[in-house]
């Protein structure tokens, strides 16, 4: 989990499902899955377009009083890789209304980019026939432990983050270290040298609304991309104001009301 993210189901058995990557790791060793195209920038962007800056103040923003209904975000702010393969996508935000603010739109944005993983989960799990018994995370995405509780509510799968500050480098090393048979295989190696730093357990509660929420969410990419792949080929309009000065505008009268008498 860092600028984007890379979502795998690890198997025994190969596998192929829609839109997703298989990768062979080794004897009896499979991924199932594929990177995104966004992830953790969503973060910085979100803390750009409010104002409110990224690491304390975000935290201080996701501390705030919510809404009492969602929003939804479809994290496609360059488009999407796994599983959609169009670069023509792009973010919206759904369900907004005057009673939502920064923070409701900061947990859609966590939110989001955490249904777009269970897009890809779900179609390798009912690909393989295998459920996730966990999902391990890592990267600067994996830090915010806000974060990782909403992918273990929005996945319904536990989820556990290594202690390992580069994840990236750990792989490698435990490929190093199959190669060289200084273990069995890669699982051996990924067993043995993985550590676990914190789990997060999804709650039955919160697992059940995204649940529902995640069908909608499902239902506003499909409705939405054809939206998406004609606004590429619009030109902005001219601006509003070219031309007009503060002198042109005249605000609309201010209704008067009738002074009540006692």
């Amino acid at each position: 989990s860092g600028t984007s993210e890379v979502l795998g189901l690890m198997t025994d058995r190969p596998a192929d499902a829609a839109g997703l990557l298989r990768v062979a790791w080794g004897r009896d060793l499979w991924q199932l899955g594929g990177p995104s195209q966004n992830g953790a920038d969503v973060v910085p962007w979100l803390a750009r377009i409010t104002g409110t800056g990224a690491g304390e103040a975000f935290d201080a923003l996701l501390a705030g009083p919510r809404a009492s209904s969602p929003v939804i975000f479809l994290p496609f702010l360059a488009g999407e890789r796994t599983p959609y393969w169009d670069s023509a996508l792009r973010a919206a935000f759904l369900g907004l209304s005057r009673a939502h603010g920064p923070t409701d739109l900061a947990y859609a944005v966590l939110e989001g980019a955490a249904h777009a993983a269970k897009v890809i989960l779900d179609r390798a799990e009912a690909a393989t026939g295998l459920p996730a018994r966990e999902v391990r995370i890592g990267g600067g995405g994996s830090r915010s432990a806000v974060w990782r509780q909403i992918k273990a509510d929005v996945l319904g799968r536990p989820v556990v983050m290594g202690a390992s500050d580069e994840p990236g480098l750990s792989g490698c090393a435990a490929l190093a270290f199959a190669a060289l048979g200084t273990f069995r295989d890669l699982a051996e190696a990924q067993e043995t040298l993985f550590a676990p730093a914190a789990v997060h357990e999804p709650n039955p509660e919160a697992h059940a609304a995204h649940r529902h929420l995640h069908t909608l969410y499902e239902a506003a990419v499909e409705a939405l991309a054809p939206l998406s792949r004609a606004l590429q080929g619009c030109a902005p309009p001219p601006l509003a104001l070219e031309g007009v000065s503060g002198d042109d505008f005249i605000p609309p009268p201010v209704p008067s009301h009738p002074r009540s008498t006692a």
